[in-house]
């Protein structure tokens, strides 16, 4: 039975057009996106009616394939452990008090987590994203380290003898993190501060780590600096133009807070000279992002519920991101605090022991339950302060009974969790003009995190929610682990995701994208002659023609120029422009004269510019689960001439 309740049952050469995932569904579809999570340490939860206390349980996940990680390291309060073959761990005969946890594994980025010990047993979910690449330094020497991805190159500037080491050969990684995708991978609770302080809205991170031989991370001496860059999101661009200021924070492991607070200027990158990043001073590496204050929050109410029966779930953890972390009380309800302009993702999970066997089969098995709700729009709930305050008028719980929509007290959130398989789960979903498909597998994970001979998975309920509401999509055929429904989608929108894999009511995984709007070349034209001198090709996109694009609508787009016969030449384009000046691979000078044809996509979600390469993006996420959610159109291919 549950500790915590009563029992229950139940020259650079051009790079090949991307691979786009098919499935014989009448014809072949492919797929744009982003996911999230969140996690952080916040107001006690009620004692439980049975033992466990002084004690954090949890799981560790892999941020790309969601599978669980073994030989992990967790420490806290003077105790360590090592997570098992399930990515499980336990701490126990810990000090009564907030402990912080630390997460370690060679070759991952560390995380961070908090925690409360008591006189109950903890639960703490963590996501570990492997480590950028490890790249040579000599401390002596001033020197720039860089690591491109879709958006742009991220940097960090060290100066000479800037490292507090006597080592002559270190290492520098960098990575980053997109919090539109990878929200889960980011340490604490995105607040400013301590408990109580001001929820912040985040932009782009990345974690920087320099190591010694020995392992050893080095830091900066107390009288040095150094200067990170990081890009600006291509769906953010808009909203943060060169000059803009933004605070800054990094994560202190010590504190479990965002602090050393600093201000960054968006400015063009020093690596590519174009991508617009934010480009900040610092004074210790670690975790650190541009996250503006947020200006206006919410109170939002929920309930945690068994998704096997509808029971309320005392003493679960609830993590809003960007927001607050709480427990729920005895009847499963909670409150937190969440940024109320833009999307909002909820999780929530319990982790115990199964004393009889009723929940896993197994007598005094360790068990997780686990539950995600995505895309909550807040805005019909009543503006607060973003900060551990009062709400910017009256009190908040009757500011929000007056209130329509759910996350009120009258109509609280309703997140059902359930039973998080050891087996890990993949999906690959797209959405078109037509509807949406999906194709769903479970196994066990290699030691790459890849499904090792994975099969179909036919007991999923996906559902796919755009402007036009929900669709779920129904199974196409047994055996298939394929889900499809068809209904007349819109360019330009946002269309989310959210995957029950094992089909028992909660939510295991979630993601969006946008659907991309047919390009059209606009120059060269079909049939043209244009000079080689100065030639730039563009392209329009039918969604921005038509003005219904969501504000955030940043697709990206593959171009090519190719010549119609031999020798080869052309060039090509990765990225979010429009436009791209085209000049010959082979020379660097303007192409040769001759018949030449273009060719352009849009695309949104995993596949993403890295410099002139592409990079795949897991942008379905969650726990147990990862996988893709496409968009993909291509555009009218273009024969012209070059004089």
């Amino acid at each position: 039975m549950h500790p915590t309740s009563t029992s229950r049952a139940g020259a650079r050469a051009a790079p090949a057009l991307p691979a786009l995932p098919a499935l014989l569904l009448g014809a072949a579809l492919a797929a744009c996106g982003g996911g999230g999570g969140g996690g952080g340490g916040a107001t006690p939860p009620p004692p439980p009616p049975t033992g466990g206390g002084n004690t954090v349980l949890g799981a560790v996940t892999d941020a790309a394939s969601g599978a669980r990680l073994a030989g992990v390291t967790v420490a806290a309060g003077g105790r360590t452990a090592v997570t098992d073959a399930a990515g499980e761990f336990t701490l126990a005969g810990l000090a009564a008090g907030d402990v912080r946890l630390t997460f370690t594994r060679p070759g991952y980025a560390p995380s961070y987590a908090g925690a409360r010990s008591g006189d109950r047993s903890e639960a703490v979910l963590a996501t570990l994203k492997r480590e950028g690449a490890r790249q040579p330094y000599d401390p002596s020497t001033a020197r720039t380290f860089s690591e491109v991805t879709e958006a742009g190159p991220y940097a960090v500037i060290l100066p000479a003898g800037s490292l507090d080491t006597d080592a002559t050969e270190l290492e520098v990684t960098i990575t980053p993190v997109d919090p539109s995708k990878e929200t889960a991978v980011l340490p604490g609770e995105l607040v400013a501060g301590s408990a109580g302080g001001t929820v912040l809205a985040p932009v782009t991170f990345a974690e920087f780590s320099i190591y010694e031989p020995s392992g050893r991370r080095v830091n900066l001496k107390p009288s040095a600096s150094a200067v990170v860059e990081l890009p600006i999101p291509p769906a953010l661009r808009p909203r943060y133009p060169l000059g803009t200021v933004i605070h800054c924070y990094s994560y202190d492991p010590a504190t479990g807070a965002w602090e050393d607070f600093v201000e960054g200027t968006v400015a063009v990158s020093t690596v590519d000279g174009e991508t617009p990043v934010l480009r900040a001073s610092i004074r210790h590496f670690s975790w650190y992002g541009a996250a503006p204050e947020g200006n206006e929050c919410a109170d939002l109410y929920g309930r945690v519920v068994s998704a096997v029966d509808g029971r309320p779930l005392p003493n679960a953890r609830v993590e809003a991101f960007p927001g607050t972390t709480a427990y729920t009380d005895a009847n499963g309800n909670f409150q937190v605090v969440a940024l109320r302009d833009g999307a909002s993702s909820v999780v929530a999970y319990q982790t115990g022991f199964d004393l009889d066997g009723s929940l896993t089969g197994m007598p005094g098995a360790k068990y997780i339950e686990f539950g995600k709700v995505d895309d909550l729009p807040l805005t019909g709930l009543v503006a607060r302060s973003c900060s551990g305050g009062a709400s910017l008028a009256g009190a908040a719980g009757e500011m929000q009974a007056a209130a329509a929509g759910v996350g009120t007290p009258a109509d609280p959130l309703v997140v059902r969790v359930g039973l998080l398989s050891k087996v890990a789960y993949e999906v690959v979903a797209w959405v078109d003009a037509n509807g949406a498909a999906a194709l769903v597998s479970e196994g066990l994970p290699g030691p790459d995190g890849e499904l090792v001979d994975p099969l179909p998975t036919d007991g999923a309920v996906i559902t796919v929610t755009g402007p036009d509401g929900a669709h779920v999509l129904p199974l196409a055929a047994a055996q298939t682990g394929v889900y499809a429904a068809s209904f007349a989608a819109q360019p330009g929108r946002r269309y989310g995701i959210a995957v029950d894999a094992n089909g028992d009511g909660a939510v295991d995984g979630t993601g969006f994208t946008y659907l991309v709007g047919e390009p059209t070349f606009t120059s060269p034209t079909e049939g043209a002659t244009v000079d080689a001198a100065g030639l730039r090709a563009a392209w329009s996109d039918a969604a921005v023609e038509a003005g219904t694009a969501d504000p955030d609508y940043a697709p990206l787009y593959w171009a090519a120029v190719t010549a119609s016969a031999e020798p080869w030449d052309g060039d090509f384009h990765w990225g979010s422009d429009r436009a791209f000046d085209v000049r010959s691979l082979a020379t660097g000078e303007p192409l040769a004269p001759g018949a030449y044809t273009a060719a352009v996509m849009a695309l949104c979600g995993p596949y993403a510019a890295a410099g002139q390469d592409v990079a795949l993006v897991k942008n379905v996420t969650g726990a147990g689960i990862s996988g893709e959610f496409f968009s993909f159109a291509a555009g009218a291919e273009v024969a012209f001439t070059v004089r």
